[in-house]
């Protein structure tokens, strides 16, 4: 049965069904690095408690790897291991988790390089050949770390080249400099672009949110990632959904607890708190067909589209105030929605907007009727409405 909810659930990412024992569907939620497999009875339970759905382990060997996945399999988490010998001793590594309850993929390499793609090409399609149920994991770089110019080129090359079942990137536009929040100028469009690789390549992508508060030194460009607030998770994740994303990761799971004090983080709750919004908004965005996004603002971020018409002929006008909003247009088994959110992720913005005729809005406590005018727009956060 549980191996049952793995598959189904991880088919229902990649082909944009629900899973058989979930009727709504929701967006799996998955916690990147930061739980030892020494640690996996005492960290996996405070996962679930959290609303963690997968977990990518990073493992020192096969045997750590297992101990994790046995561990997780009793709690109900599915995970993504990593470990040498998946790339040293592939068929024995294949035959030893290919049918252990809690698998979801293989984890091959995090952020290669152009000068990889030859030999991930071969250890992926070596994998899937010995495993063709549970795909191959490979997270690929953000913009600004992978010259931010040819970015659009690396990564077509990587999907053209190698043919996972999904792509995945890391960003984390959220930082701090002497008491000051700002969001990276790259972030937006390392949206526009990678979600436009995978609507190309007709396959789902994954996106990140920083969980794990730490300085990012050289030979990266310095920046302070803060504690995350409400504001600056739901700016990530949200914004994720918005462009498409179908799994939210988070990195590390060391900020949601600390397993070396063996204690929760003082973001558990918010963090808890966004994974029920997630997961309660999973309905709008899961399977679903993004069919434009815009920006508004007095300054849209670089290489989006700004919103200079209205989304649908349902919108008679809509305007938000401070730095404006991301403006999403979605599609999903008959429905159509409108999503509109604050792309301030420190202060509240006002959200000006008017319909042709009645419509409800998607609440994370499900649909109401909502009536044209002024709106409050909490720092990061969106409002969704149904058009039809």
């Amino acid at each position: 049965m549980k191996r049952l909810f793995y598959i189904t659930a991880l088919i229902s990412v990649i082909c944009g069904c629900r899973p058989a024992n979930e009727p709504a569907g929701t967006i799996p939620i998955l916690t990147w690095a930061g739980m030892p497999s020494d640690k996996a009875e005492e960290c996996f339970p405070i996962a679930k408690e959290c609303g963690i759905d997968w977990h990518l382990g990073l493992y020192g060997n096969q045997q750590q790897a297992l101990h994790a996945m046995d561990v997780a399999a009793e709690v109900g988490i599915g995970v993504i291991p990593g470990f040498p010998e998946i790339k040293d001793s592939t068929e024995s590594a294949v035959a030893a988790l290919k049918d252990h309850p809690a698998l979801i993929a293989y984890h091959l390499k995090d952020e290669p390089e152009t000068w990889d793609v030859h030999w991930l090409k071969a250890l992926h399609d070596k994998v899937q050949s010995l495993d063709s149920t549970h795909p191959c994991y490979i997270n690929l770089y953000p913009n600004w770390a992978w010259n931010e110019e040819s970015y659009a080129d690396n990564i077509e090359l990587y999907a053209s080249e190698i043919n996972t079942q999904f792509y995945s990137f890391d960003q984390y536009p959220v930082t701090e400099d002497e008491g000051v929040i700002s969001v990276r100028p790259t972030w937006y469009r390392n949206l526009e672009e990678f979600s436009a690789m995978a609507r190309r390549h007709g396959k789902p992508f994954w996106a990140f949110a920083m969980a794990k508060s730490h300085h990012l030194g050289p030979p990266s460009p310095p920046a302070f990632y803060p504690v995350p607030t409400l504001g600056h998770l739901r700016l990530q994740v949200f914004s994720d959904l918005l462009y498409g994303a179908q799994v939210i990761q988070y990195f590390t799971f060391g900020g949601i607890y600390d397993c070396k004090a063996g204690k929760k983080t003082p973001a558990f709750d918010v963090f808890r708190q966004v994974n029920s919004e997630i997961k309660a908004y999973s309905p709008v965005f899961l399977g679903c067909t993004v069919k434009g996004v815009w920006h508004t603002g007095d300054l849209v971020p670089s290489h989006t589209r700004r919103l200079k018409d209205m989304p649908h002929d349902k919108v008679k006008s809509l305007d938000v105030s401070g730095q404006g909003a991301v403006v999403s247009l979605i599609e999903n088994k008959g429905r159509t929605y409108l999503a509109v959110q604050n792309r301030d992720c420190v202060n509240e913005a006002t959200l000006e907007i008017e319909f042709d005729g009645r419509v409800r809005e998607f609440s994370v406590e499900g649909p109401v009727r909502f009536d044209d005018g002024s709106t409050t727009l909490e720092p990061g956060n969106m409002k969704i409405f149904i058009l039809n």
